[in-house]
């Protein structure tokens, strides 16, 4: 069209022409086949000029019949492609409307036509890791290793077709399995990235959280020296002192179940202080000197601990070691609280509410080892409400059970019950305390 207007102006523009420079040419004539034109100069070029006009026309009716096959071709693979997007998009919805054998079927049925051929796949894998959710209800449920192995056949399709996205594609699926805690699917998945990316900080922060969510603490710690050097903002300062606080607490528990103390006070002198410098970290390092009966030794790490700062719940864990000697022990704990805190009827329920009834907890346990079951009870009375925490509940109930109270015990061992979210048993009948009895 756009060539027709213009011959159309070149003409107009060559006519103008001719009739203001040839205003008395002469006559021109032409035979052809037994014909005989004859006309002027200026209409000899009208001719020439709607001949060579004609010819292009004809030339492009001509170009017009022999592509018109492909055209058709054109138009039929742009209905299959227009069609195939429709699937994919008819897929997505299936899969919000957690019917995942449709989604699969409509992601794979278009794929060959499809402007987005890896898409359909991703789509289709999508559907097949929802079958695994639990949380996804209605989601056609399958076999793990048979999702397994569909997923392992789809994703070796699209790395041989498309090696650029498979890549992508392979984190995004290490996003969903961890997302379904499976743990050592997504690590086999990552590994190869690895592999190929070594200094990819994003891909080494996925393999310290897989580390991490499988317990192998002492491959997280080999990886902690590269974690170091990352520049991620994501990695920050208090999120790198977690990961090696993770790691510590990892690596104790280890030592503590192999009963190795060696192992343990290595663990410890090599750790930073920064790292130990947790409640949590030394807890879990005193309760694992206690599991291998070092238990003084538990006391005087917590105790060290309490010397700087007199939390809650390191008085809870000195308050529940085996103390050889209660007396000696009650001496070096009332060495580390405030002197007004030493006497129940001295201490008067203002501030630091949770450090003064974990202390009145340590004392109380202390008097049931030293078998006085009424000192005990004037403990018991400064503990605040009970319910706050179960392990009140119990060393009242024990304390009752001490003094013979059995329906005050029975009702404490019943709220304590229903405080640990289990049923209400028949509480246990009250006994005669052993002279050995250590609070416990």
């Amino acid at each position: 069209m756009k060539r027709l207007i213009v011959w159309i102006v070149l003409l107009a523009a060559a006519v103008a022409a001719a009739i203001y420079f040839l205003p008395g040419a002469g006559a021109a004539m032409i035979e052809f086949a037994g014909w005989r034109i004859e006309t002027t100069a200026v209409g000899l070029v009208l001719i020439v000029l709607a001949m060579l006009i004609g010819l292009q026309l004809i030339w492009r009716l001509i170009a017009g019949l022999v592509h018109l096959p492909a055209r058709f071709g054109r138009r039929s693979a742009e209905q299959r492609r227009r069609a195939a997007d429709e699937k994919l998009l008819r897929a997505w919805a299936e899969r919000q409307r957690r019917q995942t054998e449709l989604a699969q079927r409509y992601a794979l049925a278009g794929v060959e036509d499809g402007s987005l051929p890896p898409m359909h796949f991703q789509v289709a894998i999508d559907a097949l890791l929802d079958g695994l959710d639990p949380s996804r209800q209605g989601a056609a449920p399958r076999g793990r290793a048979e999702t397994r192995e569909e997923i392992g056949d789809l994703f070796e399709t699209v790395g041989r077709r498309f090696p650029k996205f498979a890549e992508f594609l392979r984190l995004h699926i290490v996003q969903r399995l961890i997302a379904l805690n499976e743990i050592e699917w997504a690590q086999a998945m990552v590994e190869p990235l690895v592999d190929t990316h070594p200094r990819d900080e994003a891909i080494l922060l996925i393999r310290a959280q897989l580390l991490e969510m499988a317990g192998e603490y002492d491959a997280l710690a080999r990886l902690l020296p590269t974690l170091r050097r990352i520049k991620d903002k994501r990695l920050t300062a208090d999120e790198l002192l977690r990961i090696e606080r993770v790691v510590l607490l990892g690596r104790i528990e280890a030592a503590s179940r192999a009963r190795d103390l060696d192992g343990l006070s290595r663990l410890w002198a090599e750790a930073g202080r920064n790292v130990v410098d947790s409640p949590a970290v030394t807890i879990a390092y005193a309760e694992a000197l206690a599991r291998g009966g070092a238990e003084t030794a538990a006391a005087r790490v917590l105790e060290k601990r309490l010397g700087r700062a007199l939390e809650a719940q390191t008085l809870h864990a000195w308050a529940e070691l085996r103390h050889e000697d209660p007396a000696e022990a009650r001496k070096r704990l009332l060495k580390l609280v405030p002197d007004d805190w030493s006497e129940p009827a001295n201490a008067p329920d203002v501030g630091r509410a949770r450090e003064r009834a974990a202390f009145a907890y340590a004392m109380a346990r202390l008097a049931l080892a030293e078998s006085d079951p009424t000192s005990a009870q004037l403990w018991v009375g400064r503990l605040g409400p009970l319910d706050q925490e179960l392990r009140y509940l119990a060393v009242a109930a024990r304390v009752h059970a001490r003094l013979r109270d059995s329906s005050e015990a029975a009702l404490l061992y019943e709220r304590a019950l229903a405080r640990a979210g289990l049923e209400t048993a028949a509480a246990p009948q009250p006994v005669k305390p052993a002279a050995t009895d250590d609070g416990r």
